[in-house]
């Protein structure tokens, strides 16, 4: 299912690109943790470039698989996949890409439909960044 409402490279994720092309020290962290959250805030429950954590986090976020895809010229796609499994019932309608396991800056903010989820369920999501 692709995300329907919003997703956006929020400003930190601007900032953590900027920051892996010059190899700042402290090196920055790959944001290829994802996470998934419920409550998106605001009536249209759009993403947007400010946002900073997801409204209400639920389950740990996964390390997901990184690679470079192909969307208009070769290699200028990062995407991540990863895969969460719900631990009690849940109905998602967010999800984000950070930089970290815990805390850390979040990338990629996405919102879309309620995704419900029995306990055990899981939940596979794929992060798309073009730099078309």
């Amino acid at each position: 299912m692709a995300f329907g409402t919003a997703t956006v490279t929020t400003s930190s994720g601007k900032a953590i690109a900027a920051k892996r092309h010059i190899g700042t020290t402290p090196a920055q962290a790959e944001p290829n943790y994802i996470g998934i959250g419920t409550g998106a805030t605001g009536a249209a429950r759009t993403a947007v470039a400010a946002d900073t954590a997801l409204s209400t986090a639920v389950e740990s976020r996964v390390a997901g698989t990184s690679s470079n895809v192909t969307t208009t010229v070769t290699n200028d796609t990062y995407q991540t996949v990863g895969t969460i499994t719900a631990s009690a019932t849940r109905s998602v309608d967010e999800a984000g890409t950070f930089d970290a396991s815990t805390a850390g800056n979040m990338d990629i903010s996405a919102t879309f439909a309620v995704v419900n989820l029995a306990s055990g369920d899981s939940l596979q999501l794929t992060f798309k960044k073009s730099f078309s």
